[in-house]
C-alpha cells in the first residue's frame, strides 16, 4: 500500500489562503492519525503548546552534508525560517535536524504555531507529525505523566516516517532541588528518511532547553565518528537517545526504593500499647509514592512498542537495499536488547508497586487497630465511671431521708423545743408546705413537658424520613 506524503510548500505566508487554492490546513490526508489540520489548530490553541508572539523564540537548524561539514543555525523568528529555507535545499546523503525546546517542562514551546508549520513544511511531513507538539504544553501541574501515546510508522516507497514520545526520569541539580528531586520529563521524536536520496531529517522536541541528549547529538554529528556509523544505518540516532537516558530508570527506581526502606522497617512489629513508629504522614509519603509507581507501566509499555515500530522501520531499511544485512541484525540485536532492559525495569516497577501498596495497607491496618484499641479503652473508662455513678447514687439515695429530716427538723422557724425537752411544731409550719409543694409540682410538671416535648420531636422526624 502507498501512502502519499505531503509535498514541498514555496516560501510565503503561513496561513496564506485564497478561493482557488485551498491552503495546508485544507488538506486531507485520511490515512493520517491527524485528517484534518483545523482540529489539530484547534488543540494545540487550546493547551497553549506554542507561544503567541516572536519573543524568546528559538529552533535550532543543524544541517550536515555528506561531507560531514556541520551548520548550525539558530532562528528566533518565522521571517529567519522562510528566509534560511530558501538559503538552504537538502542534498543526497545529509542530515538535516530541528530543534525546538519549553523554557521548561510545564511552559509552552519557544516556538509559535506558524514557525512549527514552517518547520512542518521544511520537512515535507505528513499530518502525524502535527500531534507532537501537543505533548508540549503550558500546565498548572504534573499531568498525563503516565500518558506517552502510540508511536506512529508510515512506509512507503519513497520515505519512512517514524514518530513517538520518549519519556525519561530526571534527577534535578543540586541548585534546584526541593520537595521532590526527580521528575518526569519527555522528547518528542520525528524521524523521515528519503529512500532515493538517502536524506534523514529529524525534529525534536525537549522539555528543556539544555537536554543532555541534544548537546550528546550535536557533539556526534561534528565528531568524526559520525561517518564511521550513521551512513550505516539511519536509525543509529535512536540509539544516541535511548543510551542517554534509559538507563537513569534503575536509579529512579532506586530512588523510590529507598524512601519506602525507613516506614517499612518501622511497620514489621508495632505494639498498639506503645507509641506507633508511624502515623498518617507515613501513609500519605507511601501512598504518594504508589502514584509515582503507577504511571511507570503505561510508560514503559510505550517504550516497547517504540522499539517494535523501529524493528519494522529497520526492515524496510533492509528491503529496499539501503543498509546492509549485518547492520540490519546488529540494529536488531541493539532493538531486541533495549526491548529486553525495559521489559526488566518494567519487572522491577512492578514489584516496588506491589511492595509499596502492602505497605500501605499494613499502615491503614495498623492505624485502624490503634484508634479502636484507643476506642475500646474509652469505653472501658466510661464503663468505670458509669459504675462510679452508679455507686454515689445509691449512697446519695440511702442517706437522702436522713438528710431531709436532719434539715427539715434543723429549721428553727418552724420547730423548737420545750423546757421538757419536746419537740414542739410552730403554728406557721403551714407556710413551709405552701412553699415547697407547689414549687416540687412545679418542678414535676417541667420535666414531664419537656420529655414529652421530646418525644413529639422523635416521631415528627421519623414521620418526615418515612415520607421521605
Amino acid at each position: 500500500m502507498e501512502l502519499n506524503t505531503l509535498p514541498m510548500r514555496p516560501p510565503g505566508p503561513a496561513l496564506e489562503t485564497s478561493p482557488d487554492k485551498p491552503s495546508r490546513d485544507d488538506t486531507l490526508d485520511l490515512y493520517s492519525l491527524v485528517p484534518y489540520r483545523e482540529d489539530y489548530r484547534s488543540r494545540a490553541v487550546a493547551r497553549r503548546c506554542f507561544k503567541t508572539g516572536e519573543s524568546d523564540c528559538q529552533v535550532t537548524w543543524t544541517d550536515v552534508d555528506a561531507q560531514g561539514q556541520v551548520n548550525v543555525r539558530i532562528l528566533s523568528s518565522l521571517a529567519e525560517l522562510r528566509g534560511y529555507r530558501s538559503l538552504h535545499c537538502p542534498q543526497r546523503n545529509a542530515v538535516r535536524v530541528f530543534s525546538i525546546s519549553q523554557s521548561n517542562s510545564w511552559s509552552r514551546l519557544n516556538a509559535t504555531l506558524d514557525m512549527f508549520q514552517e518547520v512542518v513544511d521544511s520537512v515535507g511531513a505528513s499530518p502525524d507529525l502535527l500531534e507532537l507538539p501537543l505533548f508540549f504544553y503550558q500546565k498548572p501541574n504534573a499531568v498525563e505523566e503516565g500518558y506517552s501515546g502510540a508511536p506512529v510508522l508510515r512506509l512507503n516507497a519513497d520515505s519512512t516516517e517514524i514518530i513517538y514520545i520518549m519519556k525519561y526520569a530526571f534527577e534535578k541539580p543540586l541548585e534546584e532541588k526541593g520537595k521532590e528531586n526527580w521528575v518526569l520529563r519527555q522528547t518528542g521524536v520525528y524521524q523521515k528518511y528519503d529512500m532515493a536520496t538517502g536524506n534523514s531529517t529529524f525534529v525534536f522536541l525537549h522539555s528543556r532547553p539544555e537536554c543532555q541528549f541534544q548537546n550528546r547529538l550535536l557533539r556526534f554529528l561534528q565528531s568524526p565518528d559520525y561517518h564511521t556509523y550513521l551512513p550505516r544505518n539511519p536509525l543509529l540516532i535512536h540509539s544516541i537517545l535511548f543510551g542517554t537516558f534509559l538507563h537513569v530508570w534503575r536509579d529512579y527506581l532506586k530512588t523510590l526504593e529507598d524512601r519506602m526502606l525507613p516506614i517499612a522497617n518501622t511497620t514489621v512489629a508495632a505494639e498498639l500499647d506503645k507509641p506507633l513508629r508511624v502515623n498518617h504522614e507515613s501513609l500519605t509519603a507511601v501512598r504518594s509514592t504508589e502514584n509515582r509507581c503507577l504511571a511507570l507501566q503505561p510508560i514503559f509499555r510505550s517504550l516497547d512498542k517504540t522499539f517494535e515500530v523501529l524493528h519494522q522501520a529497520n526492515a524496510a531499511l533492509s528491503d529496499c537495499g539501503r543498509t546492509q544485512q549485518a547492520e540490519v541484525q546488529a540494529m536488531k540485536q541493539l532493538l531486541n536488547n533495549y526491548s529486553s532492559t525495559v521489559n526488566s525495569y518494567s519487572q522491577a516497577a512492578w514489584s516496588l508497586q506491589s511492595r509499596i501498596s502492602r505497605i500501605a495497607a499494613h499502615i491503614t491496618d495498623t492505624l485502624s487497630f490503634k484508634d479502636a484499641h484507643t476506642a475500646k479503652r474509652q469505653t472501658d473508662f466510661m464503663l468505670r465511671d458509669s459504675t462510679t455513678v452508679r455507686v454515689i447514687t445509691v449512697v446519695t439515695l440511702i442517706y437522702l431521708p436522713s438528710t431531709f429530716m436532719a434539715t427539715l427538723l434543723g429549721m428553727n422557724s418552724f420547730f423548737e423545743m420545750d423546757d421538757n425537752r419536746r419537740i414542739v411544731v410552730s403554728p406557721q409550719f403551714w407556710i413551709y408546705i405552701v412553699c415547697s409543694v407547689p414549687l416540687t409540682a412545679a418542678t414535676l410538671l417541667y420535666w414531664w413537658y419537656f420529655q414529652k416535648a421530646k418525644q413529639r420531636g422523635e416521631r415528627s422526624a421519623n414521620g418526615d424520613i418515612l415520607t421521605v
